[in-house]
């Protein structure tokens, strides 16, 4: 994350702020899941990620596309902030 976080500065201040809260809330979401989880953590986290990394490529199916961080690993750290400058842009916030 602080390799993340370097990169996103780099791109743009205020969005790898933006990026930062939402980890922090990320973090406080996943405290709440660990304490009513039947489930240990790490079983839940690997659940989550298989359905997401499905969900990925059937919407890419879909789509007709290949996903673009096949091609570009970079691809990988764009994505969280391409989805984040929607909010920003709906709240009229510079980025």
């Amino acid at each position: 994350m602080a390799l993340a976080l370097v990169y996103y500065v780099r791109l743009s201040g205020r969005l790898a702020l933006g990026m930062v809260l939402v980890w922090v809330a990320m973090a406080a979401m996943l405290r709440v899941v660990a304490g009513v989880a039947v489930l240990p953590l790490w079983a839940i986290s690997l659940l989550i990620f298989a359905l997401a990394w499905v969900g990925q490529f059937w919407g890419h199916k879909v789509e007709g596309k290949k996903p673009s961080f096949l091609k570009d690993l970079q691809f990988l750290l764009i994505g969280p902030l391409w989805l984040l400058h929607f909010v920003y842009r709906r709240l009229g916030w510079g980025y």
